[in-house]
């Protein structure tokens, strides 16, 4: 019984190291989230600002061409929508960037505000295909199973007598220096409720069995998704890039030089600005999904 005690401390001690690389996993993980989510918002909010300037513009052009009688009041009334519509969505994505600003401070336990070095659209890399998927995770759940296999083990071996060795010394006066050895065998007698034990610990040794088939089942199925997520979000993001990007930053240009010589309707500048708008929003989230992605492949890798 003290070999299987020991071997017990053993094993929990092995399960803790592994759950400290879990758990150093994660903190690396969220502080990368957080740093993610900061580029994000700050990509948002500078978005927003440069629609919010064109809007303005906007406006300020509707009144004039209203005054003129160029254009009718449900077209200056449009382009006030729109300006206020942006006025309201750049007020949001600054809270939201201050929210980001907290989150990362908390995330990497710092007392001053951390602003990152680059602050552009980036995208992580990859972890290496060289890398044993969810191996840390692996092990843990095996350390788990293997202490219910010596729980049950240590339950058995109290069918076994036990040896037991001692020795005492007193000092009591007028006499001192009593010396006693003992040595003592045990044997059990009654087998009832120490079978219960046993079939306790053989009942839980085989749940354990069951849940980390379960979990190894989960782990894979959420790498497997995972990489279906980088390959979606990776085909996204080359759509953008290559495509929707440039056709967007056109869209925007023709629409000011048109605005500018006031050779273009408040109504087809508000759906170019709204097309464009999406296009860009569309690719910061498609940005940030595909972060989270690596993030959560390297996690379970």
């Amino acid at each position: 019984t003290p070999f299987y005690k020991n071997a017990l401390v053993n094993k929990k001690v092995t399960s803790g190291n592994y759950y400290r690389d879990i758990v150093e996993k994660e903190v690396v993980a969220e502080v990368k989230r957080a740093w993610c989510y900061y580029l994000f918002a700050r990509g948002q909010a500078s978005l927003y600002r440069e629609q919010s300037d064109l809007a303005d513009r906007l406006q300020r052009a509707g009144e004039i061409r209203y005054q003129q009688g160029d254009i009718t009041l449900l077209e200056k009334n449009m382009s006030s929508t729109l300006a206020a519509d942006m006025r309201n969505k750049l007020f949001q994505a600054n809270e939201e960037l201050k929210i980001a600003a907290n989150r990362l401070q908390w995330a990497c336990y710092s007392d001053e505000a951390i602003v990152p070095v680059d602050l552009g659209v980036t995208l992580l890399p990859l972890p290496a295909s060289d890398d044993v998927s969810g191996q840390v995770h692996l092990n843990y759940l095996q350390s788990l199973t293997d202490q219910k296999k010596t729980l049950l083990q240590i339950e058995r071996s109290r069918f076994f007598p036990e040896l037991s060795v001692g020795y005492v010394r007193q000092d009591i006066l007028p006499l001192k220096g009593l010396h006693s050895w003992m040595v003592g065998v045990s044997f059990p007698i009654f087998f009832t409720a120490q079978q219960s034990r046993i079939k306790q610990a053989r009942i839980d040794y085989r749940i354990q069995q069951t849940q980390q088939e379960l979990n190894v089942r989960e782990l894979i199925n959420k790498l497997t998704e995972l990489n279906a997520e980088l390959a979606r979000q990776g085909e996204s993001i080359r759509y953008f890039t290559t495509s929707a990007l440039p056709e967007a930053e056109a869209l925007i240009k023709a629409a000011a030089l048109q605005l500018k010589a006031s050779d273009t309707d408040i109504t087809q500048f508000i759906q170019s600005i709204n097309s464009a708008l999406f296009i860009k929003k569309s690719y910061l989230e498609t940005v940030y999904l595909y972060n989270v992605a690596v993030l959560e492949t390297e996690l379970y890798k």
